[in-house]
């Protein structure tokens, strides 16, 4: 949980002022560091990329006086609801695999040892 915390902070803060790629490599090291299995990594991953992207979707189409996102939208023949769609989907399946890498990574760095009994 609090791995996931991390997650969806660092990548609020990261994805405001960096490269939309940075966030994933936030989500790989938090995910190597906190030793997240496959699964929590998977999951941390695509919750937190996928909520915040939505979230700054949202945010960034509230405050948008340019309507930058309508006229792309126009362009690529989109509504604005399935532009939601697609930047939604493409979080999301950034994030899984950011936190898949992550989870992998953390068991080459963190190998569990196996006791001998």
């Amino acid at each position: 949980m609090i791995a996931f915390l991390v997650m969806l902070a660092g990548v609020l803060v990261i994805s405001l002022v960096a490269p939309w790629w940075a966030a994933s490599i936030w989500i790989i090291a938090i995910a190597t560091v906190s030793k997240l299995n496959r699964k929590q990594g998977i999951f941390a991953g695509v919750l937190a990329l996928g909520f915040a992207w939505l979230a700054m979707a949202f945010y960034m189409s509230i405050h948008d006086n340019a309507n930058i996102i309508t006229k792309t939208a126009e362009l690529l023949k989109l509504s604005k609801v399935l532009m939601f769609v697609v930047t939604s989907l493409i979080a999301l399946i950034t994030g899984l695999l950011s936190g898949w890498l992550g989870s992998a990574l953390g068991d080459l760095v963190h190998p569990v040892r196996k006791v001998n009994t």
